[in-house]
């Protein structure tokens, strides 16, 4: 069977087919559309296909399968390890050629290909990101263009933050320029119920997410954006997984016996990352929560390493709770996080004393 390495490109891709290990037999270059693609495909006898995790990778991974193809998608943060881009003589040609070699040799780190389903959440919920960008660009130009005038604009949410500029009554608002801002602002509000009504429909159909909402702070963006980046819950052995998978873990360099630890990892799906952590913020402003057991947990951890890092802290918790429910088809029960808390603090506590004894005793010998 061939061993076929496509470097996928925006417009074309290289292919590079190697029929035996180390012999090249074939090199061609095919337009990055679904017609070339099955032009260049659908007669080849079946073969193991290997690309990049990339925007196109979805669709292309499922047109060759469907031409009868074994299709591979390797995760981007992995291809160095295969010797792409080795030796500072990197380009399209001699990547394809690179993840041919590693499949004949065997060490392809396959990545998930999310479901269609998947797919289609995470597509609604970035377009609708980005207009709640876009609203926060505009409503930010509005109240500095009032600002610089010396009025102040009564703090109000996006839907209502025209009505907050009628009660300053000032000229400025009926100014033209003023005028057209807030009916584009107007339009994307609109758009903006409409993406939201749409999540809502496409959130009945994923089977977690009801339990998921019962988490404090999590709700119809939070809880679609953790189910569209995991896809399927059994991917994962346990919740650390899930944290180093969001980049929600300390990123490392240790080396010599020292270890050093820096800031979060902030690998993997960024709008799931971001949701969580603003769930976190929400949590810790929120009175109704302050009795809730991960809340508890997060204002002691606040009060000795600053708000920012409890919120990340807790925003790593909350991924990895939400994850066991998912795979336990459980609710949220705060009296069970508790106590695993406690029994987590305990081991903590025995790993170090025990780590403290260890030095001690190479110390005396």
């Amino acid at each position: 069977m061939d061993k076929i390495g496509i470097d996928l490109g925006k417009r074309r891709s290289d292919v590079c087919i190697m029929g035996a290990p180390a012999t090249v037999t074939e090199r061609c270059q095919v337009t990055t559309t679904r017609p070339s693609l099955t032009k260049a495909f659908a007669r080849r006898a079946p073969a193991q296909i290997v690309i990049e995790s990339c925007r196109s990778s979805g669709w292309v991974q499922a047109l060759l399968t469907g031409l009868g193809h074994e299709v591979i998608v390797v995760d981007t943060t992995r291809v160095r390890a295969l010797g792409v881009g080795q030796g500072r003589r990197k380009n399209d040609r001699r990547d394809a050629e690179a993840l041919a070699r590693a499949l004949w040799a065997g060490v392809v780190p396959r990545a998930h290909v999310l479901s269609d389903e998947a797919r289609r959440v995470r597509d609604v919920l970035h377009a609708r990101a980005q207009l709640v960008a876009q609203r926060t660009s505009l409503v930010t130009m509005i109240r500095g263009q009032f600002e610089a005038q010396g009025i102040v604009v009564p703090s109000a949410d996006a839907g209502a933050f025209a009505a907050a500029l009628g009660r300053t009554q000032a000229d400025l608002v009926e100014a033209p320029h003023i005028q057209s801002a807030l009916r584009v602002l107007a339009t994307i509000n609109q758009e903006i119920a409409t993406m939201t009504a749409e999540l809502e429909s496409l959130a009945e159909r994923q089977e977690p997410f009801e339990r998921l909402c019962t988490v404090p702070g999590v709700k119809l963006i939070v809880a679609l954006s953790f189910i569209a980046a995991l896809d399927r819950a059994e991917r994962f052995k346990n919740a650390h997984q899930v944290e180093a998978y969001l980049g929600l873990v300390p990123s490392e360099m240790s080396t010599g016996g020292h270890q050093r630890l820096g800031h979060i990892t902030k690998a993997g799906n960024p709008l799931a990352r971001a949701m969580l952590v603003q769930a976190a913020h929400s949590l810790l402003n929120a009175p109704k929560h302050r009795e809730d057991a991960l809340v508890v947990w997060a204002r002691q951890l606040a009060a000795r390493r600053g708000k920012r890092i409890a919120a990340v802290a807790l925003a790593r918790r909350l991924g990895g709770v939400l994850w066991a429910m998912w795979r336990d088809g459980t609710l949220y029960d705060s009296h069970l996080v508790a106590r695993e808390s406690a029994a987590g603090m305990s081991r903590r506590l025995r790993r170090t004393r025990a780590e403290r004894d260890t030095l001690a005793r190479l110390a005396v010998n």
